[in-house]
C-alpha cells in the first residue's frame, strides 16, 4: 500500500510541475544578479537570447484572465438571480470570490511577464 501511494504521490508531482511549466516560462531563464561579472553577462545574454518564448506566455495569461473575468461576470448574473440565503448563492458567491483571486494573480503574472519581456529588449548590456 506504500508503494501504491508514493507512486500516486509522484505522479501527481510529475503532473503539477509539467503544468507549472507550461504556465510560467521563468524556469528557462538563468539567474543574472549573482555570481561573477563574466557569469552574470552570460546570464544575462543567455536571457536575451530565450526572450523570443516570452509573448507566446503573455498571451496565455492574457487568454487566462479573459477566462477569469468572463467566470466572474457569469458567477455575479448567478448571484443577482439567486435567493440571496440559498446554497445557490453562497456557492456562487464563493466560486466568484475565487475567479477574483484567479484575475488578480493572472493579472500580477501578465505584468511581470511583460515587464520582464520589455527589460530583456530595451535594455542592452
Amino acid at each position: 500500500m506504500g508503494l501504491v501511494r508514493q507512486s500516486i504521490i509522484a505522479r501527481l508531482t510529475a503532473l503539477i510541475q509539467c503544468f507549472w511549466r507550461m504556465a510560467v516560462p521563468f524556469w528557462l531563464f538563468r539567474n543574472a544578479a549573482y555570481g561573477t561579472p563574466e557569469q552574470r553577462a552570460a546570464n544575462y545574454r543567455y536571457n536575451r537570447s530565450c526572450r523570443h518564448r516570452l509573448p507566446f506566455y503573455i498571451l496565455k495569461w492574457i487568454g487566462i484572465s479573459v477566462c477569469m473575468m468572463q467566470i466572474m461576470h457569469l458567477l455575479s448574473a448567478l448571484m443577482a438571480m439567486t435567493v440571496a440565503d440559498s446554497w445557490a448563492h453562497l456557492f456562487a458567491t464563493i466560486t466568484c470570490m475565487v475567479a477574483g483571486v484567479g484575475f488578480a494573480f493572472a493579472c500580477a503574472m501578465l505584468s511581470l511577464l511583460v515587464g520582464s519581456y520589455l527589460y530583456l529588449i530595451c535594455v542592452k548590456r
